[in-house]
């Protein structure tokens, strides 16, 4: 793997909710329950949190004996053609949120479901990250991995470990683990990466990170070579300095190794999934992430730090994307692929679109890109059709004019439009993105934009239609954060103790404020929700992209 033949790979997110959506691993966790009912029961008087713990234990006595014999086949239907029968799919996910929310009863008031968690302390902060430290009765994280994750590791002897966390939802069980394995083996190099610390570079520099208690080093910005100088430095030199994108402690002050290097994608070796349980995901095939570009060729978008989280963009020559499915396809018996990049480039793809029909590979496939007026010109949009593309993800944010055009989307209503409908005619499935609460954005503006997707018909009849639409924040390393004024931004400030925020709350001068954005928020998610359908296209991209591919086939064998 990149010049390490030494490696494990592990998805702990997987191996949990395997684990925990198993009824014989999980009977120590339902005693548990039976336990803490009968104590707090025998308890004269009760707290407002003990009384609101003992209801929630109460019904986890009476689900889990319900489900204990549904809860595995629920898991393994999600991983055999019954995927594909949706009551069935549905079914699936419902028993296994439903259990998930009563076996982890004891943790109350903390919760997990298949695409996330949810705590009472706050991933923005490091002294509550270090709180649910102390309070393993809540986080989950802390207990299972301890009993359950930590020998397993320890057993395999390791120097170095690297923590992946690229969202705000993965900081609590990923420096929860850090923190596991440092008090464990203190030998241990513990070094983080993800766009979540990229974020946070300057801040670090400034005011030094807790943080650094348990972790080691913080790779910043891209990862593949650093990862491997730092290898080579814990295990030779030693010389920390010499590791690029490398944050890490000396006597007491943070170090950050400038200037950042980007990886030359085109020197990258094919991904290596090796060691990953792709059997325990649950789908009965494989969805393999795919890259052909980092970063955003228009990097103009006044709300996205992309930009900031890359530096630069660049691309890998599409003949080596090309390379890498036929690797990938044949090593893992693959047939569908994720793009990861956060805007396809036009003219890569033509070219992806063109090597892939050449080399005959039968692939379905989605990613996401900008509209683009280049789109419609050379039959590019039926030329990707015929090569697998079957979804197309689109960044829409708004469907009027003055709101693109404040946001510099550089996009005019006329090309969503013909795109749309050329999506439409040849059976391209599109997922739309929607922003409210953009500033400036007002109430009458954001409905626009709700009404394009729900009064249209024939988008919301096309194969696989997704939209998703979010509040809008005020992120770091943003056009709107280096340039306020020009949005009507005031007061950008963050909470004192909420050290790992990545955005800030502020005040407005044109447009909605923050708490009539939410409140329209609600009612325009609530429209799209009783038009556009959760499952499985919403739920899940990756499932979706599989019912599409799915479907078509038994169109094409019937």
């Amino acid at each position: 793997m990149h010049g390490i033949q030494d490696v494990k790979q592990r998805d702990l997110a997987i191996e949990l909710l395997d684990h925990l959506c198993t009824w014989e691993r999980t009977k120590p966790l339902y005693e548990r329950i039976i336990d803490e009912l009968r104590e707090l029961g025998n308890k004269p008087r009760h707290s407002q949190f003990e009384q609101e713990k003992y209801a929630k234990l109460q019904e986890a006595e009476e689900v889990i004996p319900a489900l204990k014999y549904e809860i595995d086949a629920a898991k393994d239907s999600l991983r055999c053609e019954d995927f594909y029968n949706l009551d069935r799919y549905m079914e699936s996910l419902k028993i296994i949120d439903v259990w998930l929310d009563n076996i982890l009863a004891p943790y109350f008031p903390s919760q997990l479901t298949v695409i996330g968690s949810q705590m009472r302390y706050s991933p923005y902060s490091t002294k509550e990250v270090f709180e649910s430290f102390a309070n393993p009765n809540e986080n989950f994280f802390y207990d299972i991995y301890k009993e359950h994750y930590l020998p397993s590791i320890l057993k395999e002897d390791i120097d170095i470990l690297g923590v992946s966390i690229t969202s705000v939802e993965q900081i609590i069980p990923g420096l929860t683990l850090a923190h596991l394995v440092k008090q464990a083996a203190p030998h241990i190099h513990i070094t983080a990466g993800g766009s979540v610390f990229t974020k946070l570079v300057d801040r670090m520099e400034r005011d030094g990170s807790p943080a650094f208690q348990f972790l080691d080093s913080m790779i910043v910005h891209e990862g593949e070579t650093p990862m491997l100088k730092l290898v080579e430095e814990v295990r030779g030199g030693g010389d920390l300095s010499k590791v690029p994108n490398l944050v890490w402690e000396d006597k007491g002050k943070v170090r950050v190794n400038r200037p950042f290097a980007k990886e030359e994608l085109n020197k990258l070796p094919t991904p290596d999934f090796d060691g990953m349980p792709l059997d325990l995901y649950f789908s009965p095939e494989r969805v393999l992430p795919i890259m052909g570009s980092r970063g955003c060729y228009w990097e103009r978008c006044a709300f996205c730090s992309i930009p900031f989280d890359h530096m630069d963009f660049h691309v890998r020559y599409a003949e080596n994307v090309v390379e890498d499915v036929q690797k990938l396809k044949e090593k893992y018996n693959c047939n569908y692929f994720f793009f990861t990049d956060e805007a396809l480039p036009i003219n890569f793809m033509r070219t992806f679109a063109n090597k892939i029909i050449e080399a005959d590979l039968d692939i379905k496939w989605t990613g996401e890109l900008k509209f683009e007026k280049s789109l419609l010109t050379e039959n590019r949009m039926e030329l990707l059709y015929e090569s697998g593309c079957r979804k197309l993800i689109f960044g829409l944010e708004s469907y009027n004019q003055r709101v693109l055009d404040s946001m510099k989307k550089g996009v005019e209503l006329e090309v969503i439009d013909r795109i749309v409908e050329e999506c439409v005619r040849i059976g391209i499935g599109m997922h739309f993105y929607l922003i409210t609460g953009f500033p400036t954005e007002t109430p009458t503006e954001a409905r626009e934009s709700v009404d394009f997707v729900v009064n249209n018909q024939r988008i919301l009849n096309s194969p696989g239609f997704s939209c998703i639409i979010s509040q809008f924040d005020l992120e770091k390393g943003t056009p709107l954060e280096n340039n306020p004024s020009e949005w009507g931004i005031t007061d950008m400030h963050t909470p004192p103790d909420h050290d790992l925020s990545l955005g800030y709350s502020y005040k407005i001068s044109t447009g909605m404020d923050s708490e009539e954005a939410e409140v329209l928020y609600r009612e325009l998610q609530e429209k799209i929700n009783e038009k556009v359908s959760t499952f499985p296209d919403n739920y899940s991209l990756s499932d979706g992209l599989l019912y599409l591919g799915h479907h078509q086939e038994e169109l094409t064998t019937s």
